[in-house]
């Protein structure tokens, strides 16, 4: 049985990811004090441009209404939207507790909820997934060999020069798996290119 991405063929009909998102995340609010009750601006940006932003007014231990403007494409005027995100405690084994958005939708207690539009709601409603899922086997391996790379220094020069700090045994690991991560990308881009060549 494959894993989430298995056996697709057509990339065209994959679904919107998670990671692409405008997310609120309660663990984040907790750490920053939030739960406590208040407003908040939150900001999102993405490769250093800013995508998105919104208030929310939290009462503790009950609610948080996110408050934004949306639009559906460029041509429209911006229309304000105010959504309620009710919260929900569940006891920790070793006492405390551990807060939850309850979906507006589904009512399924979740760490994050998404800003989508006109709703915000988590991401089993809104039909989105991780972008690792959309991901086939070439995509993975590239990945994997970027994340190895970027221990080692970040460039293809670098991992040819140890870091340092870094154990001789450890380094060496890393660039065999650096470049095991390689071919197995390139094997897998000539198994498609195969194929191609096979449904012509």
């Amino acid at each position: 049985m494959g894993g989430c991405g298995s056996g697709r063929r057509y990339r065209y009909s994959t679904k919107g990811t998670l990671d692409a998102s405008s997310r609120l995340d309660i663990r984040y609010l907790k750490n920053q004090g939030m739960l406590r009750g208040g407003y908040y601006s939150l900001s999102w940006n993405r490769n250093g441009e800013p995508t998105g932003n919104v208030s929310v007014r939290i009462v503790a231990g009950e609610s948080m209404t996110v408050i934004y403007k949306w639009r559906r494409n460029s041509s429209e005027e911006w229309q304000p939207a105010e959504k309620v995100v009710r919260l929900a405690h569940t006891a920790c084994a070793l006492g405390g507790s551990r807060p939850w958005f309850v979906c507006p939708y589904c009512s399924r207690r979740v760490a994050i909820v998404i800003v989508d539009g006109a709703h915000v709601a988590c991401r089993h409603c809104l039909n989105l997934t991780y972008a690792s899922c959309n991901e086939d086997m070439i995509d993975r391996s590239w990945r994997k060999r970027d994340k190895i790379k970027s221990r080692l220094g970040g460039d293809d020069i670098n991992i040819y020069v140890k870091p340092k700090g870094m154990h001789q045994r450890t380094w060496e690991r890393l660039r065999w798996q650096y470049q095991n991560a390689e071919l197995q990308g390139w094997e897998w881009m000539e198994a498609r290119l195969e194929a191609l060549r096979g449904w012509r």
